[in-house]
C-alpha cells in the first residue's frame, strides 16, 4: 500500500475536526457516491455527515490518500456513555488507503479511549458483511424514517446487561427526539409574526392544558414528555392555518387513535377525518344490524321520535325490512317491495319516517290498537332534503287533509331532532313536487300558523312553502330580509340592502336585484351577499392566496391533507397546460350557479363563460382548483362545484375542469367534462375569478 500508517496511530492529543468549504463539498460528494446505500438516505444524510464530523468526537477521522486528497471519513456520536455510535463511514473507493485494513486499529483505539461498545445501523450491505467478520453482530431491525434497517453492535468490554444497555440507548434516542421536536415547536411559533403570535401562543396553551388534564385522567392512556411536546407541536401547526380547534373532537380522536401522539408526523385534519370515518363505521354497523332484523324476534318496535301537539299523531322511524314491508302493504307504495330502500338505510343515505295515529288501548281487549300509518316521509341524510311526503297510493298532502296542521307541526318538530350521527334533521327544503297540491298565493308564505302575506309573517316561524315571487322589486326591503332569514338563516337589516349599484354605501351588505354589466367589478368588497331572486341567496364571494408553489409541492400538500384525487386529475396537473405562478398572489373569487347568470335552461361551457365575462368575471388559473380544495375543508357532504378555468385535455382527449366535492370517503379533487358541446344543468355551480 502507498500509505501503511494507520489513521488510528496512538497520539498525545487529537484536535477536533474543522472542515474547509472544499472539504465539506468532498464529504457531500463521497456521501452521494456510495451506491450501495439508498439514494434517498444518501441525499438526506449529506449535511448531517458534515455536522457529525465537526462534533469533536475522538473517533472522528478524515481519510486521505498520499497526496492529501480526501477519500473517506468516519463520523461518530455518543448516545450512551462509553458507547460509540458509528453514524457514518464512507469512502470513494479510489486507489490509496484501504479502509478495511484499519478496522483492527480502530477497535483497539476505541477501547483505549474508554469505549466498552461500538454500534451502528447497517445501511450498506457490503460494509455490514465486512464488519461482521470483525465481531459485529446484528441485534435487531429498526424502523427509521420509513425504512427498515438492521442494528449492529460489538462489545469491547463486558460491563452491563443487554437489558440495561438497551434501556439506556432507548432513553438517549428519546431525549434526542424530544429535543428535536422542541426545536421544531419553537420554529413553528416563529411563523406567527407580529401581533398574532401572543394570541396564538395563548390558544395553544389553553388547548394544551385542557387536553393534558383530560388525557392524564385516562388510566390506560400513555401521556409522557414525548406525547406532551408532540401535542404542543401539532397544536401549533394546526393553528397556522386555523383560528380554533375543536378540543372535544380532538380528545375523542386521540383516545381512539393513541399512536397519533407517538410521532410528530400527521395532521389534526387527517386525525379528524379518520375519527369521523371510524365513528360513521360504528354507526353504520349498528344501523346495519338493526336493519337486518327479520321480524322473527319477539319485539320489533319502531323508533318513536315525538308526538304532535294535539296528541293524536306521532312520527316513527322505520328501522328494518319488516317495518318497510308493513308500511308498504298498508300504504300501497313501493318502499317495502324491493331491497332498494333498506339498502339505502343500511348505507346511511336516507331515513324512512312514518306519520301515524297514536295507538289507544281498547278497553275490552286491553290491547293497543289503531297504530295506523297516514303519511310516509323520505328524508335524504346527505342532502338534507325531504324527498317524499306521500299519503296512501302515493297521493300528495293538501291543506284539505284533516290532519294537515299536525303534519306541519310534525315537520317543524322534526328539524329539532337528531340522527344517529348526532346531526340535526334541519332539512334545507322539501322537494317542490311533494307540495304541488298545496297552493300558496303569490307573495304569501305558508307557515305553521297558516298562510300569511310576506309583510305579515314572522321569519322565526316554520315555513312550509313560499308563494311565487316573480318580481323582487315588488317586495320591500323589510319583507325581503324576513324571507331571506327564513330560508337561509342570514340576518340582514333593511337599510343594508341596495337594489342597484347607485344605492350602495358603506353600510350595504347585500345587493338585491338584477345583475348589471361588469357589476362584480363595481361591487365593493364589503357587499357580502348577492341575491338576484327570492327566496334563494346563491352567489358567494371570497378571497384566495395562490402561487409560490410548484406542481409537486401542491400534489404533496394534497396527499398530506388526505385529499383524494382521480388518475385523470393527476394527468391534468402534469399537463403542460397546468401552469403555476412563481410568486404569491391574493385573488377574489365569485361562486354562483348557472341560473344566476340568467340561464333558465341548460347551457354549455362557452355560453356560461361568455356570460360571466359580461358581468366582470374571468377564468381562474388552473391551480385555483388545488388551493381552493386545500382551503375548503369544511365543505358539506354531497356538495360539488366546478372551477371555471381553461379546459385541460385528459388522457382520452376530453376537455375537463376541476370539480371539488365531499362524500362519505372524504374530500375530493375530481375532474368533470367541460366540452363546449356538453350541456350543464342550471343548478350547476362554478367558481370564477373577479376580473382585475
Amino acid at each position: 500500500m502507498a500509505n501503511t500508517e494507520t489513521i488510528y496511530t496512538p497520539e498525545k492529543k487529537k484536535e477536533p475536526i474543522s472542515l474547509t468549504s472544499e472539504q465539506k463539498n468532498s464529504v457531500r460528494n463521497i456521501t452521494l457516491g456510495i451506491e450501495e446505500v439508498d439514494e434517498n438516505i444518501r441525499s438526506m444524510a449529506q449535511e448531517d455527515v458534515v455536522q457529525t464530523l465537526e462534533n469533536g468526537h475522538p473517533l472522528n477521522r478524515i481519510i486521505t490518500d498520499t497526496k492529501g486528497e480526501m477519500i473517506g471519513y468516519i463520523a461518530c456520536e455518543d448516545f450512551v456513555p462509553h458507547e460509540a455510535y458509528i453514524k457514518y463511514l464512507g469512502t470513494n473507493k479510489q486507489a490509496g488507503r484501504n479502509l478495511f485494513t484499519e478496522i483492527p486499529a480502530f477497535l483497539e483505539y476505541a477501547k483505549n479511549q474508554g469505549y466498552t461498545k461500538l454500534n451502528f445501523h447497517g445501511w450498506n450491505d457490503r460494509l455490514n458483511h465486512v464488519l461482521e467478520r470483525y465481531g459485529f453482530k446484528r441485534i435487531k431491525t429498526d424502523s427509521m424514517g420509513g425504512f427498515s434497517v438492521d442494528f449492529y453492535e460489538k462489545v469491547l468490554v463486558e460491563q452491563k446487561s443487554s437489558e440495561e444497555i438497551e434501556k439506556e440507548r432507548a432513553n438517549a434516542f428519546e431525549i434526542k427526539y424530544i429535543k428535536r421536536v422542541t426545536e421544531e415547536y419553537q420554529k413553528t411559533l416563529l411563523t406567527f409574526g407580529g401581533e398574532v403570535r401572543p394570541l396564538k401562543e395563548r390558544l395553544i396553551t389553553e388547548y394544551f392544558q385542557n387536553l393534558s388534564m383530560r388525557l392524564q385522567s385516562q388510566t390506560d392512556f400513555k401521556f409522557s414528555d414525548r406525547q406532551k411536546i408532540i401535542l404542543k407541536l401539532k397544536l401549533a401547526r394546526h393553528l397556522q392555518n386555523n383560528e380554533t380547534c375543536d378540543s372535544n373532537t380532538l380528545f375523542d380522536a386521540v383516545i381512539e387513535s393513541p399512536k397519533f401522539l407517538d410521532t410528530d408526523k400527521g395532521s389534526f385534519y387527517r386525525l379528524f377525518e379518520v375519527h369521523e370515518e371510524k365513528t360513521l363505521q360504528k354507526i353504520a354497523e349498528i344501523r346495519k344490524q338493526r336493519a337486518l332484523i327479520t321480524g322473527k324476534e319477539s319485539l320489533n318496535p319502531y323508533e318513536n321520535l315525538f308526538e304532535t301537539k294535539s296528541g293524536k299523531y306521532y312520527v316513527a322511524r322505520l328501522l328494518n325490512m319488516p317495518h318497510l314491508e308493513e308500511e308498504s302493504e298498508y300504504m300501497k307504495h313501493c318502499i317495502g317491495t324491493s331491497d332498494s330502500y333498506i339498502n339505502r338505510i343500511k348505507r346511511g343515505e336516507v331515513e324512512i319516517l312514518s306519520f301515524r295515529q297514536v295507538p289507544k288501548i281498547n278497553p275490552k281487549t286491553q290491547k293497543l290498537e289503531q297504530d295506523i300509518p297516514i303519511i310516509t316521509i323520505e328524508y335524504n341524510l346527505k342532502t338534507k332534503v325531504i324527498e317524499q311526503i306521500k299519503k296512501s297510493n302515493n297521493e300528495y298532502i293538501s291543506t284539505n287533509d284533516p290532519f294537515f296542521s299536525d303534519v306541519v307541526d310534525a315537520l317543524s318538530k322534526l328539524r329539532g331532532t337528531k340522527t344517529d350521527t348526532g346531526e340535526l334533521r334541519d332539512f334545507k327544503k322539501i322537494a317542490p313536487s311533494e307540495l304541488e297540491n298545496i297552493l300558496v298565493k303569490d307573495y304569501h308564505v305558508l307557515t305553521e300558523r297558516g298562510e300569511v302575506a310576506i309583510s305579515e309573517f314572522n321569519p322565526d316561524d316554520f315555513v312550509l312553502k313560499i308563494g311565487t315571487i316573480e318580481d323582487v322589486d315588488k317586495v320591500s326591503n323589510l319583507d325581503a330580509v324576513k324571507v331571506i332569514q327564513a330560508t337561509s338563516g342570514l340576518k340582514i337589516l333593511p337599510e343594508q340592502i341596495a337594489r342597484n349599484l347607485a344605492q350602495i354605501n358603506i353600510n350595504t351588505k347585500m345587493y338585491l336585484g338584477k345583475l348589471e354589466p361588469s357589476m362584480f367589478v363595481k361591487l365593493p368588497d364589503h357587499v357580502e351577499h348577492i341575491c338576484i331572486s327570492l327566496p334563494e341567496v346563491g352567489i358567494r364571494r371570497s378571497s384566495l392566496e395562490i402561487g409560490g408553489k410548484t406542481k409537486e409541492e401542491l400534489k404533496k400538500e394534497l396527499r398530506e391533507n388526505g385529499i383524494k384525487t382521480s388518475p385523470e386529475v393527476e394527468y391534468m396537473i402534469d399537463s403542460p397546460d397546468f401552469i403555476t405562478l412563481e410568486n404569491k398572489e391574493n385573488i377574489k373569487l365569485v361562486r354562483l350557479k348557472i341560473k344566476d347568470l340568467g340561464f333558465t335552461e341548460s347551457a354549455n361551457t362557452d355560453q356560461i363563460y361568455d356570460k360571466a365575462r359580461e358581468l366582470g368575471l374571468e377564468l381562474c388559473p388552473p391551480e385555483v382548483g388545488l388551493y381552493q380544495r386545500l382551503k375548503d375543508k369544511d365543505q358539506p357532504f354531497n356538495e360539488w362545484y366546478r372551477i371555471a378555468m381553461k379546459q385541460i385535455a385528459g388522457r382520452g382527449g376530453y376537455l375537463g375542469v376541476f370539480n371539488l366535492g365531499r362524500r362519505g370517503g372524504g374530500l375530493w379533487l375530481n375532474d368533470d367534462w367541460a366540452d363546449p358541446r356538453d350541456k350543464l344543468d342550471p343548478e350547476t355551480e362554478f367558481v370564477f375569478r373577479l376580473a382585475s
